[in-house]
């Protein structure tokens, strides 16, 4: 018998589009790229704003009091191929309940479909319990197996990271990849705050400007992006931008960003899904009023 998954990843797509949609309103765009597609830009908004990418990934019921996150490295490697701007975050549960979600949801006298909301109470709330990694993260965390594949050939998975509750559910044993330095995971909650201001140094993501306010330079300090997006915001907001030219900025890992030289604008086919292994990959689009709130 094959090993169950704590969650369908499908349940965790469908309840990240939801907090997406109700944090940010009529603000956000979401769409559900193909296995091997980069971003096309027309795909977005022409609008002022940012651009990026999440690789949904469940837990896999391993034992009693075992949960694994298992990456497949065909597609990891697909993803590291591609510009900064244009690769994935990961985001997979951090577990606090041992077997399946369901079972621990009844057992605690919550219908399971509940904890897509924030009424299921303190800690059974999905965001509560996810964490997000960059794919960069994910890839020095299985530095040696990926190195080892080396190809986009999908369909094997290697162990990112187990969580052991045989002992305790509250502090569970976390081992990542093999015997790694554990990477600094964010909380989901904490993702999307930081993502406004623009997040870390190395945090893959696209800006798209009104190109009057770009300037002739080689990088533009995460402080400037930030008070370009504030900008091209207020002009939205108050009608003095209505449509134009739109620049793209990209990370460029340092924490600096740069005038992508050729942005994707047709989707590329990098390798065909094999082995049965899906993208559970979401494109979300913040508009520029999204960063608003934090003034």
């Amino acid at each position: 018998m094959s090993p169950s998954v704590s969650v369908p990843e499908k349940t965790l797509e469908h309840w990240a589009s939801q907090y997406v949609t109700y944090r940010y309103r009529s603000k956000a765009a979401l769409w559900w790229p193909t296995g091997g597609e980069d971003i096309d830009v027309r795909w977005l908004p022409a609008r002022p704003g940012k651009a990026v990418q999440l690789e949904l990934k469940t837990t896999t019921v391993a034992g009693a009091g075992l949960h694994d996150v298992l990456v497949d490295l065909g597609q990891l490697w697909q993803y590291r191929q591609r510009r900064l701007g244009n690769q994935p975050f990961y985001a997979f549960p951090w577990p606090d309940w041992r077997g399946e979600l369901i079972a621990a949801a009844t057992a605690g006298g919550r219908p399971v479909t509940e904890l897509a909301f924030a009424r299921s109470g303190p800690g059974w709330w999905f965001a509560d319990w996810m964490v997000v990694l960059t794919a960069a993260q994910v890839a020095t965390a299985l530095h040696t197996e990926l190195a080892a594949h080396g190809t986009a050939t999908r369909g094997k998975k290697e162990r990112l990271v187990r969580f052991d509750l045989r002992h305790s559910r509250a502090r569970p044993v976390v081992t990542w990849g093999s015997g790694t330095t554990p990477p600094a995971a964010v909380c989901w909650r904490d993702f999307w705050p930081a993502l406004e201001q623009c997040g870390r140094a190395g945090w893959p993501q696209l800006i798209m400007l009104p190109a009057r306010l770009s300037r002739p330079q080689d990088h533009y300090p995460r402080s400037q992006v930030i008070r370009l997006l504030r900008e091209a915001a207020d002009a939205v907001a108050s009608g003095e931008w209505d449509g134009g030219d739109l620049v793209t900025l990209e990370p460029d890992g340092e924490g600096n960003y740069q005038v992508s030289p050729a942005p994707d604008d047709e989707p590329r086919d990098l390798q065909d899904v094999a082995g049965g292994v899906e993208d559970h990959r979401q494109l979300g689009f913040l508009e520029a009023g999204a960063l608003l709130r934090a003034r």
